[in-house]
């Protein structure tokens, strides 16, 4: 789950951003941060940031939709807060297999879907069920 920071904390996550050399502005509030092993035995960052062009400024993202994010790394020079958890996005095959999850437990029964009942027990969601319909493609 994405976390969510009092301001205090928010502040103090930008200010280990900075001494970390990370620009906390680069940094969506929602994206991916985290610590992995760095290839010469210490840790490093590894964040999303903003892509920018030559003026600082951001890159539309491929769909037209928002802005263009890209991964980086920086070696840790300070460790994070204690009460820092660091996050990561879930993966496009987590997404998908979540997705298959909730399929297999919605299965048609006769007109009805066999998970979605009333208190009393009884069938009541009319196949294709409002799950089923949210998870179909327009």
């Amino acid at each position: 789950m994405m976390p969510t920071w009092p301001d205090d904390r928010l502040d103090a996550i930008r200010a280990w951003l900075k001494a970390n050399n990370i620009n906390p502005s680069d940094v969506p509030i929602r994206g991916d941060l985290y610590l992995e092993p760095d290839p010469d035995g210490g840790q490093r960052i590894a964040y999303e940031a903003f892509h920018l062009d030559s003026q600082g400024r951001k890159h539309v993202d491929e769909r037209g939709t928002g802005a263009a994010i890209e991964r980086r790394t920086t070696p840790l020079l300070v460790d994070p807060p204690d009460w820092w958890e660091p996050y990561r996005k879930p993966t496009r095959e987590q997404l998908l297999e979540a997705v298959t999850r909730v399929r297999a437990l919605h299965q048609q029964e006769g007109d009805y879907c066999a998970i979605c009942t009333t208190d009393y027990g009884r069938l009541c969601a009319p196949w294709p069920c409002p799950t089923i319909k949210a998870l179909e493609i327009p």
